[in-house]
């Protein structure tokens, strides 16, 4: 008899989804993970399955196929990897936004701000 899995593996990819891939499948009426295989590639974007206990389905969606894991408790989890540095960044402040702004026109974008009520002007 055929053991079920206790859990899956990621997601399969539509570019992992080809005949032969090993597969795991959630049967929800019983709430088990079974191991199988791509039979088929169907036109319609389903995909043929073959279970190891010899069940067949004609008409699997892609999003019910994911890589199988053997069965057993899940692995120790490791620690999430370290974050990259922060990127080195311009101090902000006044200058900053006074150099940003050149490229537009420091005068005329004050000028807009005058022509609103806005004296930016000191």
């Amino acid at each position: 008899p055929q053991q079920p899995l206790t859990r899956p593996g990621a997601p399969l990819a539509a570019a992992d989804a080809v005949e032969g891939a090993a597969v795991a499948v959630y049967f929800s009426d019983v709430s088990r993970w079974y191991r199988g295989e791509v039979a088929s590639v169907n036109n319609d974007g389903t995909f043929g399955v073959a279970y190891e206990d010899g069940e067949e389905e004609e008409a699997v969606p892609l999003e019910d196929l994911f890589h199988e894991l053997q069965a057993g408790p899940p692995p120790a989890s490791s620690p999430p990897p370290a974050a990259p540095p922060p990127a080195a960044r311009p101090p902000l402040g006044m200058p900053a936004v006074e150099r940003a702004l050149e490229g537009v026109g420091l005068e005329r974008y004050a000028a807009a701000f005058d022509e609103q009520g806005c004296n930016l002007r000191r």
